[in-house]
């Protein structure tokens, strides 16, 4: 239960073993590969070896290809999902298979040409579309829209706006230009569409006309027939297109079935996608490859034994003083889950941090139950992220998230029969008001947070000042650790001297007690300026601390806030259920309530259940700034990969 010793791992290996010796450090899952960027700039190396190159891009256009399948597969032959996806086992020789990647490959590509089909086929479709819409207002017009003009008169189809009294435009043309004709063909809310005859001697007076009045001339090209006809063509185009896409949607609908296997050459893919991402990193001759990174303490004997087995060279070194390796977290498996918890704020630096995993743990799980307190929640939490993690065994942080609701709905039920709380006081209101019993239910209880939440708040105070408390002892550990003993002594126990004559003046009414405690702040706070004066007023300095210490006590009010608001809006929601006197409705009001509830106060509490570890709790002790430490393994989204080690 620690932050995991980092060795620095240098090693040299042959270019023809590098894919199966990624494959091996994948599986380990304890080696993070580094930049080489320090190497390139050094001449010596340079000289000898380049950046290896790799198929980064080939297998990240492979990875966009079966995800436009999959995407297509949800269109197309759609089947109900959960919100959470469920996982299978597979071994790690099948999930490794090339052919069976190749052969989801095949089908990715087949799908991918029905796309492509359906594409062209939009476009052919969306061409016609606009093309019969412009033919529509030309509908009536039998004659054809091509070869209009003849040797003497010029014939055009055009538009002008429809604010054009076409009767004015009419008469114009008249005076200008006797020898032609206009006939309107159709109009709507925005032009009129209008064919154009005029004998060629007048052509260029009437042309003229019709440019005062924004007159435009409509082409169609390539189009012999009447509007009519040319409609009745794009109809059946239409109709054609329409066909050959059910086609191909039926052709994508029939690889429904192969849905769990592109899941899962998406998933070997996404682990060749990351080796390859690692062999940037590398240098080589072309002959043989060099890499550098870190290696967790607790793989070096599994990587020892790996690396036997091919002809390399390679080195387990102490880091350097100046480098700063990254941060990995070891706790059993039970208590992993708390990592989310620790991740969201910062983890701890790897020189002079501690891992706080072990030690806001059970504070977490305390603090969540107190404010959640109800036996029904609790069951719901813990019977709901227990189902999740047993049938969907999600990973990384939704893992951990469910692994972790299960013990805080634990915790919600054990302060549920601490308080008497069961969906807030469903079981009396029920019984008393619905059913009419004259001794309803009542649960037994040892504290009530409605009837008495002076209790409740001096309780979360307690709590408050034992976690700080524990905080500032984690604080002097950390000084003997680091050989500092005299340095955690002092920056703790004069604060303990001051908070004692506290509690004496609270009882006795005696001052000694403070004055010893204000005495030994200044005498001590002050130790690392420079100077006496220095000294001296960085001492009294430290005084105004009393306050931040007064915030943080008050900050653990929020546990009683939190519990009264779940109980005080349970307690509403059940009298709300219960007004109509009938079961139906008290059932409607019951369900909607209390899922309200559970959903406000759930993200309430964890939120601030967090606050408490993070501002008052880390703030005694907490060194942060760690790296996360990423190495080369399986991360995988839809299989859980077993190799003969796990069975």
């Amino acid at each position: 239960m620690a932050i995991v010793k980092m060795k620095r791992f240098r090693l040299i290996a042959l270019e023809q073993d590098l894919p199966t010796l990624l494959t091996s450090l994948q599986r380990l899952g304890s080696v993070e590969v580094g930049e080489a960027e320090a190497k390139l700039s050094s001449p010596e190396w340079s000289a000898l070896l380049r950046r290896d190159s790799s198929s980064y891009s080939d297998v990240k256009s492979q990875i966009s290809q079966l995800n436009q399948a999959l995407d297509a597969l949800r269109k197309y032959a759609p089947v109900k999902s959960g919100l959470f996806v469920k996982r299978s086992a597979i071994a790690e020789r099948d999930f490794l298979d090339s052919d069976a990647k190749n052969a989801s490959l095949k089908i990715a590509a087949a799908i991918g040409d029905s796309l492509s089909s359906i594409s062209r086929l939009h476009t052919q479709e969306n061409r016609l579309t606009g093309m019969r819409a412009s033919l529509v207002p030309w509908s009536a017009l039998q004659t054809p829209l091509s070869h209009l003009s003849t040797e003497h008169v010029f014939v055009t189809l055009g538009v002008c706006p429809a604010v054009v009294e076409l009767n004015k435009l009419t008469a114009e043309l008249q005076e200008v230009a006797p020898l032609s004709q206009l006939i309107p063909i159709s109009s709507d809310k925005d032009q009129h569409y209008l064919l154009f005859l005029c004998h060629n001697s007048q052509r260029l007076e009437g042309e003229q006309v019709l440019k005062t009045y924004a007159f435009s001339g409509s082409l169609f090209k390539d189009l012999h027939g009447t509007a009519s006809d040319e409609i009745a063509r794009i109809d059946a185009e239409l109709l054609e297109i329409e066909e050959k896409r059910a086609e191909e949607e039926s052709k994508i609908a029939s690889f429904g079935d192969t849905r769990p296997q592109l899941r899962r050459c998406l998933d070997v893919l996404n682990q060749e996608l990351a080796k390859e991402s690692t062999r940037e990193h590398l240098l080589t001759d072309g002959t043989i490859v060099f890499l550098e990174g870190w290696a967790a303490q607790t793989g070096l004997s599994k990587l020892e034994r790996e690396l036997g087995a091919y002809p390399c060279a390679y080195s387990l070194e102490e880091p350097e003083e100046e480098a700063t390796p990254p941060t990995l977290l070891k706790n059993p498996k039970w208590m992993s889950c708390i990592n989310m918890v620790t991740e969201m704020y910062s983890l701890p630096a790897y020189r002079g941090g501690i891992d706080p995993n072990p030690l806001i743990f059970g504070f977490y799980i305390l603090f969540f139950g107190f404010m959640f307190a109800d036996i029904g929640y609790g069951i719901i939490l813990a019977v709901v992220c227990g189902i999740i993690t047993k049938v969907y065994r999600p990973k990384k942080t939704m893992g951990y998230m469910f692994h972790l609701g299960i013990y805080l709905g634990i915790s919600a039920c054990f302060f549920g029969i601490i308080t008497g709380g069961f969906f807030g006081d469903a079981l009396t209101v029920f019984t008393r008001d619905i059913l009419g019993w004259a001794n309803p239910i009542e649960l037994p209880y040892l504290i009530n947070p409605l009837q008495d939440p002076m209790s409740v708040l001096a309780l979360s105070i307690v709590i408050g000042i034992v976690q700080l408390i524990f905080g500032q002892c984690i604080h002097i550990y950390m000084g003997f650790r680091d050989g500092k003993p005299v340095d955690g002594l002092l920056d703790v126990l004069p604060w303990w001297a001051l908070f004692a004559g506290i509690a004496v003046v609270a009882l006795t009414g005696n001052t000694l007690g403070i004055w010893i405690g204000v005495g030994a702040l200044v005498l001590t706070q002050g130790r690392h300026k420079k100077g006496i004066f220095g000294k001296l007023f960085g001492g009294i300095a430290s005084l105004y601390d009393v306050t931040s210490w007064l915030s943080d006590i008050l900050s653990y009010c929020r546990l009683m806030a939190l519990m009264l608001a779940s109980s005080v809006i349970a307690s509403v929601m059940n009298i709300l259920g219960a007004l109509p006197r009938s079961i139906i409705a008290f059932a409607v009001v019951f369900i909607i309530g209390h899922v309200f509830n559970i959903a406000v106060n759930l993200i309430g509490t964890y939120v601030h259940a967090a606050r408490l570890q993070y501002l008052e709790f880390f703030g005694k002790f907490y060194l942060e700034g760690g790296i996360p430490f990423r190495p080369l393994k399986y991360e995988t989204k839809y299989v859980d990969i077993t190799t003969e080690e796990d069975t």
